[in-house]
Order: C-alpha cells, then structure tokens, then sequence
C-alpha cells in the first residue's frame, strides 16, 4: 500500500535545528565509518546537512522549511522523511511536532551524538547489522580500528587503581564566600537577570551520553508473529500487559522479546498467545543463558549494596532499589552474576501467578534473602506473601511497614523470653534430674509472707513491742498440714 506522505509532512512545514551538544571530528568519523553502511546515503547526508545547520559557534537554533532541505539534500519529500526515519530509529534525531491556533506545524530536530565504538559494538542489534551488511573483512577492520590494546594491557597488569583527582574547592583555595555572593536587587543581579534574558544560550548538555534506547514497540513486534498467531488476539488487552511485564522482568527490547515470539508453538489455536508456555519458555532460556537481554539501568548508589550486604529496611536506598528494579536484576545484583532457577521460578511465580506488584515482590525478595541468611525458603516466602496479600499490600512503604513492626514484635517477644528465664527460680536437683517440688496452698503462702514481713520489722525496730498475732503454730490444722507437705519435700 502506497504512503501518503503529504498527509504527515508538507514543504511548507518550518522546522527549526537544535544540537544536544557540539559533536566532535571523531564522532562525525563514528558515523560514517559504523553508521553510514546501516541508514544509507540519505539519511548521513540528511545528519550531516542538519548538523551544520546549527551555528558553529554558538549553537543557536536555525529555522528552515523542508522544502529547503529537499532542495540542500536532493531528496524528495517521501527520500526525506524516510532518511529521517532511520536517523531517529537509531538515536541519532528526536523529533517533536509543534501546533499553533492555526494548524501550522513547526517541527524541532534535536540532533544527538553517536554512540562510541564501544558502546556500538557492544549493543547487540547494531554490531550485527553493521556484520551484515560489511561483512567479515570489513568489519575485522573496523574492530582493529577501534581497538585499544595498551589499555587492555594496562587493566590486566596494573589491576589497583586509586583515583587521585583533585576537586575544584582543592584547587581554589583562596576562593572567598564575598566573591561568589549576589545580593538581591544589586547593580549586579540586575546585569547577571539581563544577560540571561536578552541572551539566552542554547540548550546544550555537556554531559550528555549517547544511550542506546530499543522501548518496546508493539507495531515492530507484529512483524515477529508467525502464520498461526492473530495480532489482534496477541495484542488483546491482557496480552499487552503480560508482554510489557516480562519485558520489565527480564530486561528485553523489541527485538530480544521478538525472536521469542517466533515460535509457533506458543501460540493456541484460536490464534492468541500461550503467556504459560511463553514464561516457562523464557525461564528455560534464561537458564540456558540465551536471553538476549539489555543492560538495565543504574540506580544512584548502587555500589554501597550487593553480595552479602543489602539494603537496610526503610532505608532511602531500599525504597529506591524496590521501586527501579526488576525482580530478576535485583536477584542477581545480589548474588553477583546470574541466579539460579531456583530463585528465578520463585521471584517470577510471586509477580505473576501471585499478582503482587514488582515493588512489593522486590521487597519481599529483600526481606527473605535477609532473614533467611541469603536463602529464599519456599515455605517462609509463602507465609509473609499470604500475609501480605490478605492485609492488601500493593507499595514498598506499606510493605516496609509491616517489616518494621514485624521485627519490633519479635524483639519484644525475644526480651520477654529472656526475663521470663531470667527470672524463674532453680529447680531442686537430685543427682543430675530436677525434683519435682509441690507448691504450697495460697493461703500458706501469704501467711509466711506476713510472718517474714513481721520478723523483718521487728529487727529494724527492735524497741517497739508490737501486739501478739496469731501464727501457723497457733492454728493446729494449718500446722498439720505444712509438716506434711515438708515431708514430702524430703521424700520422707
């Protein structure tokens, strides 16, 4: 089916051409030695064309048409849009759409540097394709290229490092706090608010790192489905939610969890998808370590956490690593490598036959592996999930809640115990064993209390002549009964 291009881009359209940051000679080499066999003729000169549209110099935005960069490129407007197409497939444009009142567009290329050798060889799809399209001797030359042997060499042989960097404050000493001071309503405040505003400076970013981005997209995935299966039922609703969880649990992109949707198998009759047959499907690959996976994205602080050292709970960090990761790069950032299907069959059942959330299953996760000495006990995990699931727990906050106070309760019961012990009398012992010993009646035992209590006083008091009160040995049957039970005590 033909493209009606005129229905998304017109000449007429103005476009205007910002830069992330200036791009170096040696990136705009990346692009024509790495990128330029993948996304064609047009598309390099369509980058190469917008990146000197942007001024040199201060890298202020330049307004154009497209029909002058139909005219600059020779391109025709279907050429162009699809040479644009590819730039912003692999990360090399952004485009964003602009609407007036009036219905004019107004369209803003952002164009972004390439990636590094090393970060475009290590991704996956993209060292691939460049394989297939240059082939083997090319492509050896390309790595030699590229290489670095002396830093190799040097990782290998001078293994301590120690980073010996000075900081600004380390420098600039003899800075003074008066220097750096503006005060409000000052000649210059008012020089510093005009410069800002009557000279705005391009929004450059001097830190930005190019970054490989392959999101999950469900018009490129259709294109990975075999014969039997039918789009509209692998893409129902429950289908997409099902798709987009275990992209999220095992860290897939379009094209890893796409090869997986080759398979005809998976898929039911009727045409709709297996998602039982699909998750132990991935199981086993991941097992089999064939999962082609994208690495997941660092979390601030990552480092002061891993094997045999987790997160505190309540924690910032514990509330952030539950919120950011998914199960299966938490298990594995705390084992230091790759779980086994153990952990991976009891953190994937807690997400998707329990239906908890990722939040509470990490946290879950954390609070097991830490009461548990690093273990995941089956039965242990089911109680505090069947506990959690009946006091409706869907965020880590609450989650850490329940662990707070679940600690608290065990600390107070801990305490107890050990004043109960504490305080109970020595048992009598015979030969090694504990005598059994009879406990005398109540009434016994308050009144050699109050016999006790009388003797202590008369001691502190030993002048006062306090009134006689009758005793055991004035009340025969009371007397009776305390030589019997004494007796007994004697084994007589």
């Amino acid at each position: 089916m033909r493209r009606l291009v005129w229905n998304e881009l017109m000449p007429k359209d103005r476009c205007v051409v910002r830069m992330m940051r200036p791009l170096s000679f040696a990136e705009l080499g990346y692009v024509t030695q790495l990128y330029l066999p993948i996304i064609g003729s047009d598309s390099f000169s369509l980058y190469q064309l917008l990146v000197h549209e942007v001024q040199e110099v201060s890298g202020a935005a330049a307004e154009s048409t497209h029909r002058n960069l139909m005219l600059m490129s020779g391109l025709t407007l279907d050429r162009l849009l699809l040479a644009r197409e590819r730039l912003e497939a692999l990360g090399l444009v952004t485009v964003r759409r602009r609407e007036n009142l009036q219905r004019d567009y107004f369209y803003e290329y952002m164009v972004k540097p390439p990636l590094t050798p090393n970060e475009f060889f290590a991704d996956y799809v993209l060292s691939l394709m460049l394989l297939n399209k240059i082939e083997n001797i090319r492509y050896q030359q390309l790595r030699q290229k590229y290489a670095d042997h002396l830093g190799a060499a040097l990782d290998q042989e001078y293994t301590i490092t120690e980073d010996v960097t000075k900081d600004f404050h380390e420098v600039f000493q003899s800075l003074k706090a008066s220097e750096l001071e503006v005060h409000r309503g000052s000649e210059r405040e008012q020089f510093l608010s005009e410069m800002e505003k009557s000279y705005p400076p391009a929004p450059m970013q001097a830190g930005f790192e190019p970054a490989v981005d392959h999101p999950l997209s469900l018009s490129s995935l259709r294109h990975y489905l075999p014969d039997n299966a039918k789009s509209d039922k692998v893409f129902s609703k429950e289908g997409v939610e099902v798709l987009y969880r275990l992209q999220h649990f095992y860290q897939l992109d379009s094209w890893g969890l796409g090869q997986e949707l080759r398979d005809w198998t998976l898929y039911k009759p009727n045409g709709s998808l297996d998602s039982e047959v699909l998750r132990k499907r991935l199981i086993q690959r991941y097992t089999d370590d064939k999962l082609v996976r994208i690495a997941p994205s660092a979390v601030p602080g990552e480092e002061e956490w891993g094997p045999g050292q987790l997160p505190q709970p309540g924690s910032e960090m514990f509330v952030r690593v539950c919120r950011q990761l998914s199960p299966l790069t938490l298990l594995e950032k705390v084992v230091g490598g790759r779980v086994s299907k153990v952990f991976l069959e009891r953190a994937e059942s807690l997400l998707f036959n329990d239906g908890m959330t990722v939040e509470v299953v990490n946290a879950l996760l954390l609070h097991t592996l830490s009461s548990m000495q690093m273990e995941l006990p089956k039965a242990y995990m089911e109680t505090i999930r069947d506990s959690w699931k009946a006091k409706r727990i869907t965020t880590v906050d609450e989650a850490v809640r329940q662990i707070l106070e679940r600690a608290d309760q065990k600390a107070q019961h801990a305490e107890k115990t050990r004043q109960t012990k504490t305080g109970k009398d020595t048992p009598v012992r015979r030969n090694g064993r504990a005598v059994l010993q009879d406990k005398l009646p109540a009434s016994v035992e308050w009144q050699l209390s109050q016999e006790q209590q009388r003797e202590q006083s008369d001691q502190e008091t030993p002048q006062a002549k306090p009134e006689r009160v009758k005793t055991i040995e004035d009340d025969p049957e009371l007397k009776k009964m305390l030589e019997s039970l004494r007796k007994r005590q004697r084994g007589v």
